[in-house]
């Protein structure tokens, strides 16, 4: 087992720095319904973990409900695995904008871009599928923090963009929760969704997190799960949750 690797870009539309868009195509033959496709937002970080992990559990789908996938880290052509670029992709447009205080104290960067970067995904989406067969039953995407923010508001504007949602750590306080005011009127949408949230009660993300998962569980039909953890923080979730997540989402749908 193994991928073969396929880097391309796409031009970003407020900065010279260009989204590096990375595929990594399992080397074993397709299934006959073509693979699953797995999108990870922020990949300069969180590309290599899931390729790995992924290709481990695949050694015994039978077993971890783990299929061997198509791998698309969606990052920046930078070395830094976090691009303030992420703040721009991934919040949402508003007249207004109110935000606490950066722990650095340096300013925030410029916000609001999350309409501009979901066409960018579609260009992703559909690079993908000139590459590669693909199973469209089972199209993921994860996202963590304000990638995880990115996530609920696709919920609210283009559900059907991908199939399965692993939502991570999201940041819901963003512009004192916007989108989650937003998203506590989402009916019921086909996608299947995980949600994780470690239980620190900074910006109240646990508390959001559970808000969301209440009301999407008290949706009629609606396929959503959710992961805590009292032990773990906003970047240990991750790990902690990636296992029973895939689990949870390629069994579903």
């Amino acid at each position: 087992m193994g991928y073969t690797h396929i880097v391309k870009s796409i031009r970003h539309s407020i900065s010279e720095t260009d989204y590096r868009i990375k595929i990594a195509i399992p080397k074993e033959p397709a299934p006959e319904e073509g693979y699953p496709v797995f999108y990870i937002l922020d990949g300069n970080a969180y590309g290599v973990l899931f390729e790995s992990v992924v290709m481990l559990q695949a050694q015994r789908t039978e077993k971890t409900g783990v299929p061997l996938a198509v791998i698309v880290s969606i990052g920046y052509e930078q070395e830094e695995i976090y691009s303030p670029l992420r703040i721009y992709d991934f919040t949402p447009q508003s007249e207004v904008v109110n935000l606490p205080e950066r722990p650095s104290g340096v300013p925030w960067p410029t916000s609001g871009g999350a309409q501009e970067f979901l066409e960018v995904l579609k260009k992703v989406k559909r690079m993908v599928r000139q590459e590669v067969e693909i199973d469209v039953r089972k199209q993921l995407v994860f996202g963590h923090s304000l990638g995880g923010l990115f996530l609920v508001q696709t919920l609210i504007l283009e559900p059907e963009l991908f199939t399965h949602y692993y939502i991570c750590s999201p940041s819901l306080w963003w512009n004192q929760e916007q989108i989650l005011q937003e998203a506590l009127k989402i009916t019921p949408v086909e996608s299947v969704i995980f949600i994780a949230s470690e239980q620190q009660q900074k910006h109240k993300m646990f508390e959001n997190a559970q808000s969301l998962y209440n009301h999407l569980k008290s949706v009629p039909m609606q396929s959503v799960e959710m992961f805590t953890s009292p032990d773990e923080n906003h970047m240990s979730i991750i790990p902690a949750s990636m296992c029973q997540a895939l689990r949870f989402l390629m069994k579903n749908k």
